[in-house]
């Protein structure tokens, strides 16, 4: 029941409606929904154009699009092959709002990936595939077209781009490629676009695009350069520096510019402005351009840099032409605009070569870098854009600040443009130009820096410094140089002046450059004439007592001879007196050999004798020594000599090492048939000769010694190229009276001769072997005497040998006094006068208490036996057998050294042997009447069946070589060893010798 009530209440009613249906407005709306569309397609159907390509690749047919700035302006809608099989034809479909823009200055390009320097390019592509890009004709200038010729790269960019648009300018184009950046301090501010050749200007002409934000920044003077890869410049001296505008730049290349800080700000470029693109930032520093006219052997080449005091200021750009008339070469050089205010005909420039000298280097980069052309700036004068340049560094003008001065000098050997001026070896200035004054003659202009021009005065002497010099005589030698720099290079020296008052030169003031030191201190001048001039010459010398006073400054020839002009230190100046006497000494060979060695190697001198009388300054030259009187000043003394005399006229007098006078002459005394020395003593040393002086030769090396004591003397260099004498005085005369004026003395052949003549005695010798001329004579070990000469007998067989005994030997010249030849011996007890094997031994002195003087004697033919000292206890003993037993064996008590032997020999009547031995004064007390001696050479052997063997011996010693030993008993008291006592000498110990144990007070 309740569902049948439910279907009534749920009945559906139906009722009829008038009209259409709404049904039919989906059909309708489909309708209208078609006919926009086909209405739209109709109204943006595109414009269809082809466009011709090298080829297809990547070009996809309805995928590949043609953009404009990122956006969609085309489609490709077929390709095909051209005609000829050149090339492809692609369809476009542009979009139609490009109709009007489709013309012939239209451009299309194939866009696809590329990575290359310049960085990547076409990345979008990487995702949605390579596109074509169009640049349209906004424009609308050139005529409709419907057929392209597709770029092979993007075209420049379109100048209506916002930005700045310029064009570079230069000769090559470098590594700078399409999109290369350009910066600014660093910062990219914009980026090439395009370039090309232009054949009618021969010139790469490069544009350029600079960002909107950033186009105030070119100015109508900035420069712009190549700032490519690494500018590397630098030098030996400052290093090398490495400058780069940035890593992109370095990889791809770029371009910089900037704004002339020192120039005034110009307003900002517009549009097409042209720039010179410059090589680097240096060149474009250097932007004025100058002509320079070049010498034909200038040796610049196009590189060559224009520098001042090492900044460099420019370099030579072009070489226009050479001249082959004016032998010329004609060139362009870019400078730094800075330097056009000094850019007048005051100017120089000149070239500055690189020189390799034993000096070293002017300057190690310029080896490297070539020549380079200097600058000498002047702000005075007219204006001028050409310029000659000097082959050499001129002198400076004198507007430069310092002194400029002029040396006159008829050799300029080792001095150059650029040679140092010394003042006390401190560099003070230079050289600056050398000029020829006529045939021999020069001018040396030189300049002195402001700081030290002070230094000169006009009593200042200049000289050259180059090389090295020897000073100070023969006698002791001084090598001395201004600096390393000068014995290398050269270099030119002054001093001060010796005036008190000082008065400064004037710029342009001359002096004379004297060739060295020596010359230039020579201050004190006079003049010498002479009718022999061979061998004279402006480096002749003048010596005086072995040092050189002077020299000759110039030599004058007339048709008489000629007139020297000297110089000498001034503190010699006492000898221009009216009665000196001058002479010029020359090399002279004879039999007996040179005269002179030191004229022999330095060619001839002046010698001269200081007379007395008013100053004069005008002399005599003669070739001869002159006699001197004896009222000149000074000891005028004559030496004696029968030998060849060595020694010449100024040869020097020395005492000492000093030197006290000189040899005026020497002449041959054909009454007494020797040779007489005349000498002068200085007056303040006059006082040293006396009766007893004895003088000798010390010309020549003297050697002496032995094997021990070997010495090679000479008194000084000097005396072994011009010989030389000195004196002696004894230290027993020290009290004699002075010698007197025109005094005779003897001159000894040497110093041993002059401190053996005392005492003249003869010793006869029977064996001539070992005996010769200057033997020494000796008491234990002291030089008594010496051999002068020998006289032979005439069976030859025997010798007598004339000898001097000095001050200490001549007390040994009395009767008994024995001499004998001692030689050098070799034995187990040691050897004995071994240095006699150099100087062939010695005459021993054996001296006697007599003193009744005898001065002819004969030598022994062995030694005597010393049989006592003069000190300590002198005993005699006896043997049978001399045995082992030799001078010199030590005495031993208890195996302790006490005494030696000092002698042996034979009893008178031979029956004995005499054995003198001397025991030391401390160990005196130690000989009684009791003592036993023995003798303790070699060993004892006591050996038995059942004792066995045994070996004694007193000490290794004398085991070896042999000596004596003795033992004492107890002392009775009171007991005193007689004066002629005599002890046996045992040849064997006996035992109870060594039980004695005497207690004996050794410090009595």
């Amino acid at each position: 029941m309740t569902n049948d009530k439910t279907e009534e209440e749920f009945e559906a009613k139906v009722r009829d409606r008038k009209g259409i249906s709404a049904v039919w407005l989906v059909p309708v709306i489909a309708l209208l929904f078609g006919l926009w569309l086909i209405i739209s397609a109709v109204a943006d159907r595109g414009v269809f154009v082809t466009v011709e390509f090298d080829n297809a690749s990547g070009i996809v047919v309805g995928k590949t699009e043609v953009r404009y700035k990122g956006l969609t302006a085309g489609i490709v809608k077929n390709i095909e092959v051209s005609p000829n099989l050149n090339s492809v034809i692609a369809t476009i479909e542009m979009v139609s709002s490009t109709q009007d823009m489709l013309t012939e200055q239209a451009l299309f390009w194939y866009v696809t990936a590329d990575v290359s320097f310049q960085g990547v390019t076409g990345l979008d592509t990487l995702l949605s595939g390579s596109y074509i890009n169009f640049q349209p004709d906004f424009d609308q200038k050139g005529a409709t077209q419907s057929h392209f010729i597709g770029l092979s790269e993007e075209p420049p960019l379109d100048k209506t781009t916002p930005g700045l648009h310029l064009t570079l300018e230069t000769r090559s184009l470098g590594s700078i490629a399409k999109n290369s950046p350009v910066t600014f301090k660093q910062i990219k501010v914009g980026y090439v676009t395009a370039f090309k050749y232009d054949e009618d200007s021969e010139l790469v002409k490069i544009n350029v695009f600079i960002e909107p934000e950033y186009k105030h920044l070119v100015k109508e003077n900035s420069r712009f350069w190549n700032a490519s890869g690494l500018n590397i410049s630098g030098s030996l001296t400052s290093g090398v520096k490495i400058k780069t505008e940035s890593l992109a730049s370095i990889i791809a290349g770029g371009i910089a510019f900037d704004n002339v800080s020192y120039e005034q700000e110009e307003a900002p470029a517009k549009n097409d402005k042209k720039y010179i693109l410059y090589a680097d930032y240096q060149t474009a520093d250097m932007g004025h351009e100058i002509t320079l006219l070049l010498n034909w052997d200038s040796g610049i080449d196009s590189s060559a840099k224009i520098m001042y005091h090492g900044f460099t200021l420019g370099g030579i750009d072009k070489f226009l032409r050479i001249d082959g008339e004016s032998r010329t070469i004609i060139a362009t050089a870019k400078v730094d605009p800075r330097v056009i205010p000094y850019l007048n005909d005051e100017t120089q420039l000149y070239v500055v070569s690189p020189r390799v000298e034993l000096g070293g280097s002017t300057s190690m980069s310029n080896i490297i870098s070539g020549s380079y052309i200097s600058i000498r700036a002047s702000k005075s004068g007219n204006p001028q854009s050409t310029f000659n340049v000097l082959a050499e560094k001129p002198a400076y003008k004198y507007d430069e600040p310092g002194l400029h001065l002029v040396l006159q000098t008829d050799d300029v050997t080792s001095i150059k443009s650029g040679t140092t001026i010394f003042h006390k070896e401190q560099s003070v200035g230079s050289v600056q130009a050398i000029e020829n004054s006529g045939p021999g003659k020069f001018l040396v202009h030189i300049h002195i820096k402001p700081e030290f021009q002070n230094y000169v005065s006009k009593d200042s002497r200049f000289w050259n410094s180059s090389g090295f010099r020897i000073s100070g005589g023969l006698q002791s030698f001084e090598v001395q140089a201004e600096s390393v720099q000068s014995i290398l290079a050269g270099g030119i020296a002054f001093d001060t002046g010796i005036s008190e008052a000082y008065e400064s030169p004037e710029n342009g003031n001359k002096f004379r450059l004297y060739r060295n030191i020596d010359v230039a201190q020579q201050r004190q001048q006079f003049k010498l004439f002479t009718a022999y001039v061979n061998g004279v010459s402006n480096k002749t010398k003048v010596i005086f007592r072995g040092e050189t006073i002077g020299s000759v400054h110039q030599v004058t020839k007339d048709k008489n001879g000629a007139i020297l002009t000297v110089g000498i230190f001034p503190e010699h100046n006492y000898i221009l007196k009216e009665h000196s006497k001058f002479w010029l000494v020359k090399p002279e060979l004879s039999l007996s050999g040179f005269t002179d060695i030191q004229a022999l190697f330095g060619g001839p001198y002046i010698s001269l004798i200081v007379g007395d009388g008013n100053p004069e300054d005008q002399f005599v030259l003669s070739t001869q020594s002159p006699a001197k009187h004896h009222s000149s000043s000074g000891l005028q003394l004559t030496l004696t000599t029968k030998e060849n005399a060595v020694v010449i006229p100024g040869s020097a007098i020395s005492y000492r090492g000093i030197n006290v006078g000189q040899v005026d002459n020497v002449t041959l005394n054909k009454k007494h048939l020797n040779k007489d020395v005349n000498i002068t003593i200085a007056e303040e040393y006059s006082s040293l000769i006396s009766n007893f002086t004895r003088f000798y030769n010390v010309s020549g090396v003297t050697a002496s010694g032995g094997i021990g004591n070997f010495s090679i003397k000479t008194e000084s260099v000097d005396t072994i190229l011009r010989g030389g004498i000195s004196f002696y005085n004894s230290e027993q005369h020290t009290e004699s009276v002075r010698a007197n004026e025109g005094q005779i003395f003897t001159l000894f052949n040497h110093i041993d001769h002059a401190k053996s003549a005392g005492l003249a005695i003869s010793i006869y010798f029977d064996d001539i072997d070992g005996v010769h001329d200057n033997l020494k004579i000796k008491y234990k070990s002291q030089d008594v005497g010496i051999v002068e000469h020998l006289i032979f007998d005439e069976d030859k067989e025997g010798v007598t040998v004339v000898a001097y005994l000095n001050d200490l030997g001549k007390r040994f010249a009395v009767t008994d006094t024995q001499f004998w030849l001692a030689r050098s011996e070799f034995g187990l007890v040691g050897n004995k006068d071994i240095s006699t094997l150099v100087t062939g031994g010695f005459i021993g002195i054996l001296p006697s208490e007599s003193e009744q003087v005898q001065s002819e004697f004969v030598a022994n033919h062995i030694a005597p036996a010393t049989e006592q000292l003069s000190y300590g206890l002198n005993i005699k003993l006896t043997a049978n057998r001399l045995g082992s037993v030799r001078v010199g064996n030590p005495i031993l008590y208890r195996q302790i050294q006490v005494g030696k032997v000092i002698g042996v020999d034979l009893a008178p009547l031979a029956n004995k042997v005499n054995i003198f031995i001397n025991i030391a004064p401390r160990y005196a007390p130690l000989i009684t009447t009791q003592s036993k001696f023995w003798n303790t050479s070699g060993i004892n052997i006591d050996a038995g069946m059942f004792s066995g063997v045994t070996i004694e011996s007193e000490s290794i010693e004398t085991l070896v070589a042999g000596g004596i030993a003795f033992a004492t008993p107890e002392i009775p008291e009171n007991e005193s060893l007689p004066a002629d006592f005599v002890f046996a000498l045992h040849d064997r110990l006996e035992e109870n010798w060594l039980d004695w144990q005497p207690e004996i007070n050794l410090n009595n």
